[in-house]
Parts: C-alpha cells; structure tokens; sequence
C-alpha cells in the first residue's frame, strides 16, 4: 500500500497536469517586480528556478545573462517552456523532475529561484528541499522564495512556523515583505542567503 504523502503527490501532479490543459491562474506570464529588483542588484551567474511552469522567469534571467536551469514536474509545463526558450533565442536547460530530487542537476548556483512551489510541497518534501538548499546554493548565493501562508488547518496548501524555522535554521534570513495573494491571503517575499 502507497504511503499517504505519496498518494497526495500523485493526486497533486494529476491536477497540475489538468490545469495546464489550458493557463493555469499562476501563470501570468509576467515576471514579478521582485525578480526585476534582484536582477537590477545582482550580476549574472547561475540561476536554479524550482516550479518553474512554462519557464516566464527562467527566460527573463536568461534574457539578463544567467545560466538557468528550470525545473517542474508537469512535462506540458516544461514543454512549453522549452518551445519559449527557443522561440526567444535562449539555451535553458529546463528539466521535468521532483523539486526534492533534482536528478542530475549540477550546483553550485548564484540564485535559486521559488514563485509559489514551495508552499504546495506536503511536509516531507519541505523538509527534504530544505535540506538541500545548502548543497544547491553556491557561497554566499541567494534564495528567493515567494509563497503564501496557511490560514486554516484543513489547507493543503500553504507555508507554517516550522517551515520558516527550518529555513532559519539552514540559511540567513535577508529580506522579508509580507503582502497578500490577489488581496486575500497573506503571503510574503523571502531573501535567504546562503552561508
């Protein structure tokens, strides 16, 4: 018999792959005024997008000079983000893979990169990407997070305390600004740097 976490993660990549059918609501094709920011800080180097869906920001880092590696576990998603990538002109190695497995992908990176993935993890899988953060994260490298926050219990979805405990206990916390998904539900920018 399947563990539970294992069938939530099936169920999950079941319903990512139908909402990518069509757009998914997340997929604004607008790369975030936060990402801009970094880049407008930061020199290129090599950038790791974890969820990166049809690969809006990875093209947009690689349009600013960085060596991006995208990676999703829905194949159209990442389909589509290579069609993207090639239509701009641009190599980006994007990758169908389980962002706590990340087979055959080659760190250190500069920047790693997390529009609204990591929330949607079940908690084993938090604690595994965690984990790997320090080995991904070259020295002194950065890690930018945009998630929301649970606010009931019963939501699958969403990040707690003791996500944000691990992450302080694995990298230094930069910057944190806190806002809200479309109006409604907190959720907040995070800049962690890597030891």
């Amino acid at each position: 018999m399947k563990p539970v976490g294992s069938i939530i993660n099936t169920l999950k990549k079941l319903l990512f792959q139908i909402m990518y059918l069509r757009r998914p609501r997340w997929d604004t094709g607008i790369t975030p005024t936060e990402v801009m920011a970094f880049l407008q800080d930061h020199p290129p180097g090599r950038a790791l997008d974890l969820g990166c869906g049809t690969g809006t920001n990875a093209i947009t880092l690689a349009q600013h000079g960085w060596q991006v590696v995208g990676v999703d576990f829905i194949g159209r998603a990442v389909r589509q983000a290579r069609r993207k990538a090639r239509h701009a002109g641009l190599q980006i190695d994007f990758r169908q893979d389980d962002v706590t497995r990340l087979r055959g992908v080659q760190p250190p990176f500069d920047l790693v990169l997390d529009i609204g993935c990591f929330h949607s993890l079940i908690d084993s899988g938090k604690q595994t990407y965690i984990q790997n953060l320090p080995r991904l994260l070259a020295p002194g490298g950065t890690f930018l997070l945009y998630a929301f926050f649970k606010t009931s219990p019963d939501q699958r979805n969403g990040l707690q305390e003791n996500d944000l405990a691990l992450l302080d206990e694995t990298l230094r916390l930069v910057e944190r600004q806190d806002g809200s998904e479309r109006g409604v539900r907190p959720s907040a920018w995070f800049t962690y740097a890597a030891p």
